[in-house]
Formats: structure tokens, C-alpha cells, sequence
């Protein structure tokens, strides 16, 4: 789900060292993505700069921009990314639960325990990502709604419909993550897999 729970993204040698331009790309992209959890875990969006992440991934500011229009962008597609990381290792781990209250109760299970594991991407998921404003709010929203879609077995009402208990357990553990963040703590796995007891 982090940037460092698959093996961490590594400089590549500095020049000309023959790979291809893709595969350049795609290792300082993921460096700018771990790079902007790490940056926003200490000091948070409002406090993070362009300059800041840059340093931290070990890419040149002319790199990130070729990457990404600016420090919002590059926070929203991290967010999109990290959580990514997140419904897949849910998704995996949920295909083989044959009932769909077991399917929430190991999906749950294991986003408590993945968050628990990861403060800097659970700051960036819960917290950071709502100082990017109207944006960051509606990307944690529909994050809310695909993981409890994934939850219900892709089953379950639309977005739009009124919230059913998987939606309302994922936002309390969305919440809950958010509040001890902010309290300066990680959400135990406990703390978060008491409320997937709920489905």
C-alpha cells in the first residue's frame, strides 16, 4: 500500500546509463509520490513545498514538473496512487471470501492493519489530502464509496443512494484514522478492526 511496503523505489544511476526514458519516468514518479507522504507526515500539505519533495525523492524540480503541473497535482495523484495500493491488497485479499460478510470483516481487517503499519499514508489518505480543499474532499469521498463497494463484493447501492452500514464503517474508520493522526498517533489495528465488527 505505501510507498515502501513493495521494495522502495531507488535512485537510478545518475547519467547516461541507457534505460529507457518510461522507466525513468516511472521510478521518479514513484519517488515523488513516497516522497510527498513522507514530506506531508512531517509537516504537513500546508507546510510541504515543491522543493521540499524534490529533495526528499532525490529528483530535480525540472523533473517533478515534468511530471506534475504543480504541488496540488502531484498530492492528488499521490493520494490516487497510495489508495490504489490500498483497494488492490483488499481486493486480493477479499477474492477468495465466498460470503460477503466474510469479504468485509478480512477487507476491513486488513485496511486497519495496513494503516496501522503506514502512518505517513495514513496522514495522506485521512487528513493531508483535505487541505488540497474541494478536490482532496471529493477524492476521499469516492475513495469511501469504492472501498465499500469492494467491501459489499461490488454489490451494494450507488454512490448516490443513502450510505449502508459498509459505507458508514469505512468513513468511521476514515475518520478514526483521521482523529489519531491529528492527535499526533497511528490508529492501532485494533482500534480500526473493532469497527469492521460492525459488518
Amino acid at each position: 500500500m505505501s510507498a515502501t511496503d513493495k521494495e522502495p523505489a531507488k535512485r537510478l544511476p545518475s547519467g547516461r546509463h541507457g534505460l529507457p526514458r518510461e522507466l525513468v519516468e516511472r521510478n521518479q514518479r514513484e519517488r515523488l509520490i513516497a516522497a510527498m507522504a513522507e514530506v506531508c507526515a512531517e509537516t504537513g500539505y500546508a507546510g510541504s513545498s515543491v522543493a521540499e519533495v524534490t529533495k526528499r525523492a532525490g529528483v530535480s524540480i525540472a523533473s517533478f514538473y515534468r511530471q506534475f503541473k504543480d504541488r496540488r497535482e502531484c498530492m492528488l495523484a499521490s493520494f490516487e496512487e497510495l489508495f490504489g495500493r490500498l483497494l488492490e491488497a483488499l481486493d486480493g485479499a477479499c477474492a477468495g471470501e465466498s460470503s460477503p460478510a466474510a469479504r468485509a470483516r478480512t477487507g476491513a481487517a486488513l485496511a486497519a492493519d495496513l494503516l496501522a503499519a503506514d502512518s505517513p499514508t495514513a496522514r495522506l489518505l485521512s487528513v493531508e489530502i483535505l487541505a488540497v480543499g474541494a478536490d482532496g474532499v471529493l477524492a476521499q469521498q469516492g475513495a469511501i464509496d469504492r472501498m465499500a463497494f469492494l467491501l459489499r463484493g461490488g454489490a451494494g447501492p450507488a454512490p448516490s443512494q443513502p450510505p449502508d452500514a459498509a459505507w458508514v464503517v469505512v468513513a468511521a474508520m476514515v475518520s478514526l484514522t483521521a482523529r489519531r493522526v491529528a492527535e499526533g498517533a497511528s490508529p492501532t489495528a485494533a482500534e480500526l478492526s473493532a469497527l469492521a465488527a460492525d459488518l
